[in-house]
């Protein structure tokens, strides 16, 4: 418009400034074509070519708007379009929200051909399927959204591995998650997902691998990750059960910080015993373990652990009597150890001065053996067979007397 105002004036002025300048000389202007001729003034002349040009240029105007006018039907028809296909997105989305998937399911495909990010529309049409339990439909949207975005490759497979892993496809997922690291190594979620897959097959080994860059990069919660490696090494351990020296080198491929972990350190040692094993490493582990600090289940399960020589064992252990003279865990080990050792009278005694600080089921137990296998006191080892079993039904089970599960 101020284009359009800017010529008229121009215009205007050209054509009065030549009236002035013809004013004392008015001239003539003489047009002619076969047997036809104009003549008129100068000034007239310049009048007519000026308003000639203005319709000119508005004719030219019109004509070119008629002859965009198809373009802009179509412009207008297809941002008509847009717009209908981005509210349908935004109320998909608000559906998918309120758990009405049917209806976000709906919404989300219906004009995605003309939408401006179709991905979206996939990946939400996905989720909002797989909440109706529509997986075959699922795997559609997210075919359809590679097809839209191929550059979008890794979003894509991070929203099929979240939506395999909530259907519990778990070997897909771990599939699909290893196509994306192969991708893209350093990827959080993508290792987040991994260490959770790992975690669903009970895959140790590969999870041993990822724990420290999860731990190193905080992905989960002290809490969540604390159980996790829990579970992880002692899985780990479980599958060398059997055997010392594979459960040494499984051990050894726990990472050292976990190593003084005491639930760790007892349930190896637990382990360990099953084995009937005597490995002097995994006398010095519990030595080590206690030296650091002092824990009921560490001495129990060294009371426990057959050591290749009982009598060192014993030694050893009434180190700690100055220490823990009154612990009945102690006491306990000792009168086991004693016992392997065939020192039937001390561990008689051991045995009561552990009664004698608390009663408990393993305690009145072993007491109770050793009276009747060794000690010939049949009469007195019905007695604590009879106060053991009285303690394990009275007692939770938390405090039934054995901190070493079985």
């Amino acid at each position: 418009m101020f284009k359009f105002l800017f010529w008229i004036l121009f215009l205007t002025a050209l054509v009065l400034g030549a009236i002035l300048f013809v004013q004392e000389d008015p001239g003539f202007i003489l047009v002619k074509y076969a047997d036809y001729k104009i003549e008129t003034t100068l000034a007239f002349g310049i009048i007519a070519v000026a308003v000639a040009t203005v319709l000119i240029h508005i004719l030219f105007k019109l004509l070119m708007g008629v002859w965009h006018i198809p373009r802009a039907v179509k412009n207008q028809s297809k941002g008509r379009r847009f717009n209908k296909s981005r509210k349908l997105l935004n109320q998909g989305l608000i559906d998918l929200a309120e758990g009405h998937y049917d209806k976000a399911e709906a919404n989300l495909v219906k004009m995605v051909d003309y939408s401006e990010s179709p991905l979206l529309h996939y990946l939400a049409a996905a989720r909002a399927a797989q909440l109706q339990g529509r997986y075959q439909e699922r795997d559609k949207y997210l075919k359809a959204a590679h097809e839209a975005r191929p550059e979008a490759e890794f979003a894509i497979g991070v929203t099929q591995a979240e939506l395999q892993l909530a259907h519990q496809q778990t070997e897909e997922s771990l599939a699909t998650l290893t196509h994306l690291r192969g991708i893209a190594p350093r990827h959080d979620h993508v290792l987040r997902l991994l260490a959770r897959v790992y975690l669903e097959l009970e895959d140790w080994s590969s999870l041993i691998e990822i724990l420290p860059d999860v731990q190193k990069k905080k992905l989960l919660s002290d809490h969540l990750l604390k159980t996790m490696e829990t579970k992880t090494y002692q899985g780990f351990l479980a599958g060398a059960e059997g055997s010392q020296q594979a459960l040494e080198k499984a051990w050894n491929k726990i990472p050292k910080t976990a190593h003084t972990d005491a639930d760790l350190v007892v349930y190896y040692i637990n382990l360990s015993n099953q084995a009937a094993s005597s490995s002097s490493n995994t006398e010095q582990l519990i030595i080590r373990s206690l030296g650091q600090k002092w824990d009921n289940r560490l001495i129990e399960a060294y009371g426990l652990f057959r050591a290749s020589d009982p009598n060192a064992q014993l030694k050893q252990a009434e180190k700690w009597l100055d220490d823990y003279g009154k612990n009945e865990y102690l006491l306990l080990a000792l009168g086991r150890i004693c016992i392997r050792a065939k020192l039937w009278g001390k561990a008689q005694s051991y045995l009561e001065a552990s009664i004698g600080v608390r009663a408990m089921p393993a305690n009145c137990l072993v007491l109770a053996e050793l009276l009747s296998d060794h000690l010939e006191q049949k009469e007195k080892a019905s007695e604590y067979y009879q106060k053991g079993l009285k303690l394990s039904l009275s007692e939770p089970a938390s405090s039934s007397g054995s901190l070493i599960p079985a």
